[in-house]
């Protein structure tokens, strides 16, 4: 009967700890960060530009080519360009904005969440998130 018990006691202490062991798995393993492109896309960058030029294409599209400006991070001073249509986030003084109200001259943020920046001359930005005027008045 001795035996018996201890069996039944290592035995149990094996579950125990089988039983353990899954449990901390299962739960480090849904909360781990996970390394997948949406999770890097929610990181973004931000820098301040001016605005060379606004162009139209025949698309009716836009594109802004800007100057990014000497407070920026040297990797942020160079041109760059990319597209804008009036469902992006454009504000000034909180209020939203339409691609019509921006200027040449203007001063203005940009967030994007692209992963690289590429180094040719003007550096196409893809996934530009939010632009803000800077400027006091439009």
């Amino acid at each position: 009967m001795k035996n018996k018990q201890k069996v039944f006691i290592v035995i149990g202490i094996l579950v125990i700890i089988g039983v353990s062991f899954g449990v901390g798995l299962f739960i480090g393993q849904k909360n781990v960060p996970k390394n997948d492109l949406a999770i890097n896309k929610v990181e973004s960058q931000t820098f301040y530009a001016n605005i060379e030029s606004i162009k139209q294409y025949n698309d009716g599209s836009f594109h802004l080519n800007v100057t990014g400006l000497e407070v920026n991070d040297i990797n942020y001073r160079g041109n760059f360009t990319f597209k804008v249509d009036d469902s992006m986030d454009m504000t000034w003084r909180g209020e939203k904005v339409k691609v019509s109200d921006l200027k040449e001259g203007n001063n203005i943020s940009i967030t994007f969440t692209d992963e690289t920046i590429m180094s040719i001359s003007p550096t196409p930005l893809r996934e530009v998130i939010k632009i803000q005027i800077l400027d006091d008045e439009r």
